[in-house]
């Protein structure tokens, strides 16, 4: 059966509670199309309703949520701070798409110190399940060194980290990413580490770090046509993948879910005449 019951869907617009409207759909108060309802009638957002024929106009489709990245400018802040006189304080809320009646909420925010990645979304349990999850997140950082690292050095990186006495973090690989000049990038595949974890070890280890950048976050990769502060939303397969990820059911996948149960709906409500006997069939004896 497709859409929802009746008395649910009034409760949820703040008409009356569930009980209250249970009461008025008994006592034939509330209209669906026109018609008496009865309790368990289910409605769809086209559906026109009426309580003692008076319309409802009722929204009940709930916006779509959004996921985008974000590619941050280090230095640069999450929130607006107090500008100096004659100056604009800027900062990475300013330069994300506005969105009317909902918020952006950063799924892991940087550091000031740190750059590149940012993955905002609208989705309030999508944030949840990032904090809930995000020692288990793979993220990967590029960290820019002055020096010229050996490659027993590398390799000495992640059992430091491991035996860190606090805030000890888990490198499932780290390689060299090229350069120019005394600077080279080094990058860090992690879990349970921050940029400021990376730019600490990496310190202790005898190297200057001149840069810390994030460049993905789960399966979220920050694509190289997105400039600093400056955002691309994610559709499709991306934003299902960082759904999937985090243990949810991803967005697609709900949407086939439902398509199938209006599907199913719309068969299990096709016309008795369809199922009657036809011609040249015998109907089953009684």
């Amino acid at each position: 059966m497709t859409g929802e019951r009746l008395q649910k869907v009034l409760a949820a617009a703040g008409v009356a509670s569930r009980r209250e409207s249970e009461n008025w759909i008994r006592a034939g108060r509330v209209t669906v199309n026109g018609r008496v309802a009865e309790l368990g009638t289910r409605v769809d957002p086209d559906d026109k309703i009426a309580i003692d024929g008076r319309k409802l106009r009722l929204d009940r489709a709930a916006p779509e949520d959004l996921v985008l990245i974000y590619h941050r400018p280090t230095g640069e802040p999450l929130k607006a701070a107090t500008a100096a006189p004659g100056e604009t304080a800027h900062s990475t809320y300013d330069h994300l798409p506005p969105i009317r009646g909902r918020r952006w909420l950063p799924l892991s925010p940087l550091a000031p110190t740190d750059g590149g990645l940012e993955v905002f979304t609208t989705d309030g349990k999508l944030r949840e399940a990032a904090g809930r999850l995000q020692a288990d997140i793979t993220s990967v950082y590029a960290v820019r060194i002055a020096g010229e690292p050996s490659e027993e050095w590398l390799a000495s990186l992640p059992p430091l980290a491991a035996a860190l006495p606090e805030r000890p973090f888990v490198i499932d690989a780290v390689k060299e990413a090229g350069g120019e000049g005394r600077n080279r990038w080094i990058e860090f595949t992690v879990k349970r580490a921050h940029g400021r974890d990376l730019r600490n070890l990496v310190l202790s280890a005898g190297f200057e770090v001149s840069r810390v950048l994030r460049i993905q976050y789960g399966p979220v990769v920050l694509e190289r046509g997105v400039p600093r502060a400056r955002s691309m939303e994610l559709k499709g397969e991306a934003r299902d993948a960082i759904y999937r990820a985090l243990g949810l059911a991803a967005p697609s996948d709900a949407a086939r879910e439902a398509a199938r149960e209006a599907h199913r709906g719309e068969r299990s409500r096709s016309p008795a005449s369809a199922r009657r006997t036809g011609p040249g069939r015998r109907a089953p004896n009684r």
